[in-house]
């Protein structure tokens, strides 16, 4: 039985380049095994459901989705921990990775299948994981079949958009999102390495992982390298983080982070959930709000029932904190009081 811990993933999937930051943070011991053609097969008899990251454990326990994954890990491996101290700053950090793993997933997908560039780099590096391990050795039939699944899986992507709520009517605000991201993280982390001070928090893993794949793309990589330096150096340092001091105290974090949780997370992010939640429980077809003064609708689908039980989690999360007087407190000054009670 190896002790090393299996993580199959692919660096293309925000949720899979996550937990491996946060095993080699932990330094916990583990094989990055790549989803491809070659390993579906074992990945297949493993799997629950057809998603990655799938982490094997030395017990051969299998886990799946992300944030169980991290959260199971962190119990077993108490050192470098990636929980603030204060009890109001955890769930914060917690409620930053829920927005990124819900939200953010829009405008990384977004900007990878909706403008040309980003399609045909994006789908080139699809089809290496489909081309078989015995023609890879064969130039020519190498080319031509990675050519031919990037033909096929441009075809089929660009065209899902809708799953993540991508359409005319919805993009402009999800790229104004990514752009209102990013300048503030810029400020935010002009002073500190790390979202919550001098290590990498849980809120780090999730938005990086977001953040960190939209850079991979095309329009991402313009962008983010379009004025965002501190942005480009987190991203840099989350591809093997270390602990390098404390966490800070809200105190000192509240000035920039507090228009984060403004105006992404209770001014856009919020609203898009309770609406979601809403159209889950009515069995809705579509979606319809007002964002910033947008208009934002979309399809709901089963994508979007996985964010209303992800949501549940995060709610009952927050039911089961014992004291709660602080965490209210920032969290009615942000606004965001309102949809978690």
């Amino acid at each position: 039985m190896t002790k090393d811990y299996l993580i199959y993933g692919a660096e293309l999937s925000p949720y899979s380049v996550k937990v491996r930051s946060y095993l080699r943070y932990k330094e916990i011991p583990h094989q990055w095994i790549i989803r491809n053609q070659q390993t579906q097969k074992e990945f297949n008899k493993l799997a629950k459901i057809q998603v990655i990251p799938l982490v094997v454990t030395p017990e051969q326990e299998v886990l799946q989705d992300s944030t169980p994954i991290i959260q199971v890990l962190e119990e077993k491996f108490s050192q470098n921990s990636i929980t603030p101290s204060e009890t109001h700053t955890a769930f914060i950090s917690r409620l930053i990775e829920e927005y990124a793993d819900e939200w953010v997933v829009k405008p990384m997908f977004h900007y990878r299948w909706r403008y040309k560039a980003d399609q045909t780099a994006a789908s080139i590096r699809f089809g290496e994981l489909f081309v078989p391990g015995w023609a890879k050795r064969v130039p020519i039939l190498n080319k031509l079949l990675k050519n031919q699944a990037a033909k096929i899986f441009k075809k089929r992507m660009k065209s899902r958009l809708w799953v993540i709520g991508s359409n005319p009517t919805t993009e402009k605000e999800i790229e104004k999102s990514f752009t209102n991201l990013l300048g503030l993280l810029e400020k935010h982390l002009h002073h500190r390495p790390f979202l919550f001070g001098a290590r990498p928090s849980l809120a780090d893993f999730g938005l990086w992982g977001q953040v960190y794949n939209a850079w991979t793309d095309v329009s991402g990589k313009r962008i983010i390298e379009g004025g965002h330096p501190n942005v480009k150096q987190w991203i840099d340092r989350m591809l093997n983080p270390k602990n390098e001091g404390d966490f800070e105290q809200w105190s000192s974090l509240e000035n920039t982070m507090m228009p984060i949780l403004i105006t992404e997370i209770a001014q856009v992010f919020m609203p898009w959930v309770s609406a979601n939640n809403k159209a889950i429980q009515n069995r809705d077809d579509n979606l319809s709000i007002t964002i910033n003064g947008n208009i934002f609708e979309h399809k709901v689908t089963s994508v979007q029932k996985y964010h209303a039980k992800s949501f549940s989690v995060l709610q009952e999360e927050y039911k089961a904190i014992p004291n709660k007087t602080e965490l209210d407190d920032v969290l009615k000054s942000a606004g965001l009081l309102k949809f978690l009670e």
